[in-house]
């Protein structure tokens, strides 16, 4: 038996959060996948849908660093605005 540290709890006490989604979302799939341990029949969704969900995060991540880069592109112009209105006075 492997030695435990200290405050370190069994994993077979815990309880993810996946595993409570599951629950809510479906509670024979929950009893299927971890009351009985069978494995998901539709491997081949599951796996085009973990695709789908890395390619969203990627265009998600990608907006946000063009966002980023506009709020950026907005703060040099009111810079340079600046200054060249207070070097023309």
């Amino acid at each position: 038996m492997t030695q435990m540290l200290e405050g370190q709890k069994d994993r077979q006490d815990v309880v993810t959060a996946h595993e409570i989604g599951t629950f809510v979302f479906c509670p024979e799939q929950w009893r299927l996948e971890y009351g009985l341990g069978l494995e998901p029949g539709n491997q081949a969704a599951l796996t085009t849908g973990t695709r789908h969900h890395a390619r969203k995060q990627t265009a998600e991540r990608t907006a946000g660093r063009l966002q980023q880069f506009g709020h950026n592109m907005i703060a040099a112009a009111l810079i340079l605005f600046f200054i060249l209105w207070i070097l023309g006075r």
